[in-house]
């Protein structure tokens, strides 16, 4: 809960109970943020940075919940970026030793079809910081 004090002013922290577990959103203020929100069920966590991709499964040890305040801090500080195609989506967060997570997700029949070169051409969003 301290991440939660310490977005007080720069975002909304909504923290729910849901089954078998808590969810978390994280909703900035600031326009050209990106939102990021997890699912804690005990032994397995859910964050989801993007809209389609970026997202990732994790258990719930030390070194698992160390990732995921490592991707919320990255998502916090801006370094996400974000490429859009149809019925998917590409998400990078670079994490504070530099490192790239990258995860791409697909939805729907159209996310199945192949797109060869769909990163190289499609619209790419580069998020700001939760605070300038």
């Amino acid at each position: 809960m301290a991440l939660a004090v310490e977005l007080s002013d720069s975002a909304q922290v909504l923290v729910t109970e849901v089954a078998a577990g808590i969810s978390v959103d994280i909703v900035p203020r600031r326009v050209g943020t990106r939102p990021v929100s997890w699912a804690d069920f005990g032994d397995q966590i859910v964050v989801q940075v993007g809209d389609v991709g970026g997202r990732w499964e994790i258990g719930g040890g030390e070194e698992d919940l160390a990732f995921l305040e490592d991707i919320v801090r990255s998502v916090v500080a801006g370094r996400v970026v974000e490429v859009f195609g149809k019925s998917r989506s590409r998400v990078v967060v670079i994490l504070a030793d530099g490192t790239r997570e990258t995860e791409t997700g697909y939805e729907g029949p159209a996310g199945c079809l192949p797109m060869p070169l769909w990163p190289k051409w499609s619209r790419r969003v580069e998020y700001v910081p939760y605070e300038p």
